[in-house]
């Protein structure tokens, strides 16, 4: 029996349009097949994606790919259409815009389009992407909002079902903004089990699941491991301050990545050793 390959994201933390060397986009379009790229840009997380739509369109045609189709997703209804099933058969990759999170799972989860995208996405037939919302909502959990200021409180954020293409996770962008840390912090006291993602824009975080993540850009990716050692979360009301101990965070530039089997962070010099690091520090 043939061995099914992984799964394979792309995580953008927004800003790619703004990089005037488009190296996240460009990485992109490679591995979604490079000249034989085929790609369907959906714009569901916002209500007026039309020019957004047209200006990826011709990026992606400039840096190589064979094909860009778009679909807007207005109304959950477009997703349900022989048409949008045809559209994703046809592509190597899937590109989720920016915009509201929440739009994306509304138009999307459980549609026929949705339910095609996510049978050839876990064979590994097809690679999926997501910028800023777009990236935000494929997570198991999603951050819907939270002051920018925020401190570590249950009020400070705001949770919501995403569409589940990685487990026990969530994915945060534009995270070198302020309060963002804040916000993963109260996530991790109220779901201990969850991985944390804060993706810096301009850069993202190539995931093979069941495999080794990549990070790819300008800026940095933190993983948090969740697994906190002590939360007072189901002690205190929602206005209150949240006590949390024992997160772990993997700070990781380009060349880095993450091993989430060993959850430990993965080196572009082979002659690291991270078992005698973890004896040393010991």
């Amino acid at each position: 029996m043939a061995t099914r390959k992984p799964g394979r994201l792309l995580l953008i933390g927004g800003g790619d349009r703004r990089d005037p060397e488009y190296k996240v986009l460009k990485y992109f379009v490679e591995q979604a097949g490079g000249k034989k790229a085929r790609i369907l840009v959906i714009g569901a997380a916002s209500d007026e994606p039309g020019d957004t739509l047209k200006e990826y369109r011709t990026l992606f045609k400039r840096f190589g790919a064979t094909e860009v189709l778009t679909a807007s997703l207005r109304e959950r209804s477009e997703a349900e259409t022989d048409e949008a099933v045809e559209q994703v058969e046809a592509v190597s990759a899937v590109f989720l815009t920016g915009g509201d999170q929440l739009r994306i799972t509304t138009m999307l989860a459980g549609t026929r389009l949705g339910e095609r995208l996510r049978e050839r996405h876990t064979k590994g037939e097809i690679v999926v992407a997501g910028t800023s919302a777009g990236a935000a909502a494929i997570g198991s959990v999603m951050i819907l909002g939270g002051p920018s200021d925020g401190t570590v409180r249950r009020s400070d954020v705001v949770l919501g079902a995403g569409l589940g293409y990685m487990r026990d996770s969530v994915i945060d962008t534009h995270f070198n903004e302020r309060g963002r840390e804040s916000r993963l912090l109260a996530v991790f006291a109220q779901n201990p089990q969850i991985l944390g993602i804060g993706i810096d824009a301009d850069t993202a975080l190539d995931v093979h699941l069941g495999d080794k993540y990549e990070v790819v850009g300008n800026g940095v990716v933190i993983v948090f491991d969740g697994r906190v050692s002590f939360s007072n979360a189901a002690r205190v009301r929602e206005d209150q301050m949240l006590a949390v101990s024992g997160v772990q965070l993997h700070v990781l530039p380009e060349g880095y990545g993450f091993d989430p089997q060993k959850m430990e962070i993965s080196t572009p010099f082979e002659e690291y050793d991270m078992e005698e690091a973890k004896a040393n520090k010991s």
